[in-house]
């Protein structure tokens, strides 16, 4: 009988807190990690996050941690979390800045993955008359950033679903599904927008802020991404998550790509869908297929 195999791809949820971790780990997902790209005030406490840990192995799943972009404030906590976690047991970690992948690839520790995290991208220009780019560009992982990073021992890396990455011999690339990030800012806005300080404002960082790239928002020095003057005024609508900004994508991870669903994007019922719509399948051969088959044998 002739059955076409749909190989589809590992499916990872990304947590920023626990409050729904029975919920994903009750979906059968391949891996779970928890954190976020651009602040260290939203990590859970490094033992909420061992005992977090230990509950996804158990579960059958890879357990990840992200941690954030280091500020100069935060990047001694950022280390210390890393080490605490390191002797626990198989762990990814998930790192968006080279000072702390530097630290971290200096001290190698047993069953410990480092990755390179969305906000590990390579610099584009600030000058919009030079060179001029929309958010949605699709992102270009050249060979030679693979490289730098190689150096550091990582050979998994976190992308868009569109991004163009080069093909490298022993790289993994996990693809961020349903939404683009756009910029990560040093200045919280959702902080500033409710007139909170850490570690008060971290209540508000997963109720989203919608709003569009224009005059008065502007993706500019200190961000990922530069959203050029003469395009502010046909901007795509944007979702801020704390110091985060997002744009909704419509490209489909490539054919065999490793998933990652961010699960603020979700509510329960449209995540459970999601996590069923990308996981691997079988299909099976037409009934015409099957019925000649029977016939032959």
């Amino acid at each position: 009988m002739k059955v076409e195999v749909q190989v589809a791809a590992q499916v990872e949820v990304r947590l920023t807190t626990l409050e729904r971790l029975d919920e994903i780990l009750g979906l059968g997902v391949d891996a779970v990690s928890i954190g976020q790209e651009g602040c260290a005030a939203k990590l859970p406490d490094t033992e909420l996050l061992r005992a977090a840990a230990e509950r996804i192995r158990t579960a059958g799943a890879r357990a990840g941690v992200v941690l954030p972009a280091a500020w100069q404030r935060t990047a001694a906590q950022l280390v210390h979390t890393a080490g605490a976690l390191a002797g626990d047991g198989p762990l990814t970690l998930t790192v968006n800045d080279l000072g702390t992948l530097a630290t971290l690839a200096a001290e190698p520790a047993h069953g410990r993955e480092l990755a390179a995290g969305l906000a590990l991208f390579p610099g584009r220009p600030h000058d919009a008359a030079e060179a001029p780019r929309g958010p949605l560009e699709a992102a270009v992982y050249e060979d030679a950033f693979l490289q730098e990073l190689e150096v550091f021992g990582v050979r998994v890396l976190e992308a868009e679903a569109a991004a163009v990455v080069a093909v490298r011999n022993g790289w993994r690339v996990r693809r961020l599904a349903d939404v683009t990030p756009l910029a990560w800012a040093r200045s919280c806005p959702t902080a500033r927008h409710h007139q909170l300080a850490v570690p008060d404002c971290v209540t508000t960082c997963d109720t989203p802020t919608a709003l569009t790239a224009n005059q008065r928002w502007q993706l500019g020095h200190g961000h990922r991404e530069p959203v050029p003057v003469a395009d502010r005024p046909s901007q795509v609508p944007l979702t801020v998550f704390g110091n985060a900004v997002y744009a909704h994508s419509t490209a489909d991870p490539p054919a065999g790509a490793d998933v990652v669903i961010d699960a603020r994007f979700h509510t329960p019922q449209a995540l459970a869908r999601r996590v069923g719509a990308v996981r691997p399948r079988v299909v099976a051969a037409s009934l015409q297929e099957s019925a000649s088959w029977l016939t032959s044998h």
